[in-house]
């Protein structure tokens, strides 16, 4: 049954007393997000995982993060109650705020800022409520529903409520929430009316698109069109504040997440995970779980347990800098030098690259788990939906759309910045050189990384791990470690320009989705969207079954098994937690297929 822990011993004659009290309260419906039963690990790490853009490390552990990836969970499997029954703490939360701060004295009698904070309070419980909501469905589909707080005597056996009526709550609420937020950039975590919008469309795109219904069939609403038209209001009203942009560089972004560094022209929406002391109840796996393996020294080590397929990492165009940031074809040696993981079946262990160890502060508090947030909505995801939104509404691309999408191609292969990657070119190997040797690059890019393949104490070739970006004059190599007589000598690639990276004109609905859908893996890849966004798509079995064909084609034991176990009908949702069907017999069904 949906139990939550009593939050509040306040009673009607106590209401909360101070902006403070009411201020703590709402922080404590935030901090549902906190957990690793949420966003610090289960929603974006492991129920985003074994798509055609990552898979998890295969095994067979017993009620494991491995059943959930590789789709032979059960019921029963400990992640799924974890995650419904915080998220439904968190609702209980907001339902506090809600339902007690416009009772406050304060409320109606306090100074002109007073009342502004505490509107601005509820609007914040509001908008969490929807948003814990709306994760509830995309993950279960119908659930039990109540917009009550909990006191003794409630009923809280409740039974499955449709779905839909669930999405028109949550759009209200949400819409209600973004009447009170503030319009301005945030100075922290705390949700302002933009990202709300952003969040709203994204919801709204998941109600108008396919799910699993009870019947066993993916279907979507006969009406999905209003739900698109909501997006759209959203996402034109987010563009058109002029508050938001990309960041010029696409590796950036990440670098300052790995290091908390607050961007929020370019994030939206973003998780806190700060903590004072790590530990694993109140801090991130994100740069631990789905980082490189690195070995301990210069850096902390990590879990290491999210891969890449390598016909992802082939899905990319050359010079799309986003490939070799994003992917790690590489792990980290205990003096933080890349190793190459380029041959045999080294290929199944390229993992994340975004949140490496090499990007993160290195603190003594994040030596295992991290304090870099998990962050909801960058401003990359609103182009891209208004791109899918305008070709849906308009049954084609509009000018608009393509404007979106190549804003986010643009950045993707930098060609609105100076510079471009680099080139090396061998010359004499010379002599001495050991397994130690590294190569140092420096100039006015980022991100170049090179190593060197010696044989027999030369270097018979070097392997540009990355081009990088920015470059624009040649860089000085160097060449560290013993050995002497190798000459290297630096280029810079030809620069792509915005004529040959545009999407091309006159495509036709489909094929300006099928662009979408592949630029949305490209772009947001390891961010816990794109499980869901397959299946909103109807596509999640396909993509998966190619996917392992395409592996299986490179060799036959290749360690990807999602198409092997995963059944269309059935694993676009999770099944209702036993926990939940053991003492709710309000709920008469579990999810289909299970």
């Amino acid at each position: 049954m949906v139990e939550t822990t009593p939050y509040s011993s306040f009673t009607s004659a106590n209401y909360f007393q101070s902006v403070s009290e009411a201020y703590s309260a709402t922080l404590g419906v935030y901090e549902a997000m906190k957990s690793p039963n949420t966003y610090a690990w289960n929603i974006p790490l492991v129920y985003d995982a074994d798509t055609d853009a990552e898979f998890l490390s295969p095994g067979t552990t017993v009620n494991d993060f491995r059943e959930v990836s590789h789709y032979y969970h059960l019921a029963g499997n400990s992640m799924f109650y974890n995650t419904w029954s915080t998220l439904y703490a968190g609702i209980d939360r907001a339902n506090v705020v809600i339902e007690r701060i416009p009772q406050m004295n304060l409320y109606t009698n306090g100074s002109v800022a007073e009342k502004a904070d505490l509107n601005r309070m509820v609007g914040e419980a509001k908008f969490l409520r929807g948003f814990y909501y709306s994760e509830l469905v995309r993950l279960w589909g119908d659930v039990p529903f109540k917009t009550k707080s909990s006191v003794t005597g409630d009923e809280l056996r409740l039974p499955l409520t449709d779905r839909f009526a669930i999405y028109e709550q949550v759009i209200k609420d949400m819409q209600e929430a973004i009447a009170v937020l503030p319009a301005s950039l945030p100075t922290d975590e705390r949700i302002n009316k933009f990202g709300a919008k952003a969040i709203l469309a994204r919801v709204a795109l998941f109600a108008g698109g396919y799910s699993l219904s009870a019947n066993g069939a993916m279907q979507r609403p006969n009406d999905y069109i209003k739900y698109y038209q909501i997006a759209q209001n959203q996402v034109n009203e987010v563009i058109g504040s002029g508050l938001y942009q990309l960041n010029n560089s696409y590796s950036q972004v990440f670098k300052n997440q790995s290091q908390q560094v607050f961007e929020p022209k370019e994030s939206l929406f973003e998780v806190s995970f700060y903590t004072p002391a790590v530990t694993t109840t109140s801090s991130s796996s994100f740069g631990f779980f789905n980082a490189g393996l690195t070995a301990n020294g210069l850096y902390g080590s990590t879990l290491n347990r999210v891969f890449v397929p390598a016909s992802f990492y082939s899905s990319f165009d050359n010079g799309d800098l986003r490939r070799d940031f994003s992917i790690a074809r590489y792990s980290l040696d205990a003096n933080g030098n890349r190793v190459p993981l380029l041959t045999a079946r080294q290929d199944e262990t390229w993992t994340p690259g975004k949140w490496s160890r090499e990007y993160q502060k290195n603190s003594a508090l994040e030596r295992s788990y991290t304090n870099i947030n998990y962050v909801a909505m960058r401003y990359a995801d609103v182009l891209l939906m208004k791109a899918e939104i305008d070709n849906e509404l308009n049954n084609g691309p509009t000018i608009e759309a393509y404007d979106a999408i190549n804003a986010v191609r643009r950045r993707a292969y930098a060609t609105n910045t100076p510079g471009s990657g680099i080139t090396i070119t061998l010359g004499a190997g010379g002599m001495g050189y050991t397994a130690a040797t590294t190569i140092s690059i420096t100039g006015s890019g980022v991100d170049a990384y090179a190593v060197p393949v010696i044989t027999s104490g030369r270097i018979s070739a070097v392997t540009i791990l990355n081009a990088g970006s920015g470059y624009t004059t040649p860089p000085t190599l160097s060449i560290n470690g013993v050995g002497t007589g190798a000459v290297l000598t630096a280029g810079l690639q030809t620069k792509r320009t915005n004529a040959t990276v545009d999407l091309p004109t006159g495509l036709s609905k489909d094929a300006f989705l099928l662009r979408i859908q592949n630029e949305r893996a490209w772009e947001l890849c390891f961010e816990g969207m794109r499980r869901s966004d397959l299946i909103r798509w109807n596509l999640l079995g396909d993509k998966i079954k190619a996917t392992q064909d395409a592996v299986k084609a490179i060799r036959s034991q290749y360690a990807y098994v999602a198409s092997t176990n995963f059944v269309k009908g059935k694993h676009e949702l999770y099944p209702l937690p036993q926990n939940e069907l053991d003492v709710n017999k309000n709920i008469t069904r579990q999810n289909p297929g299970f």
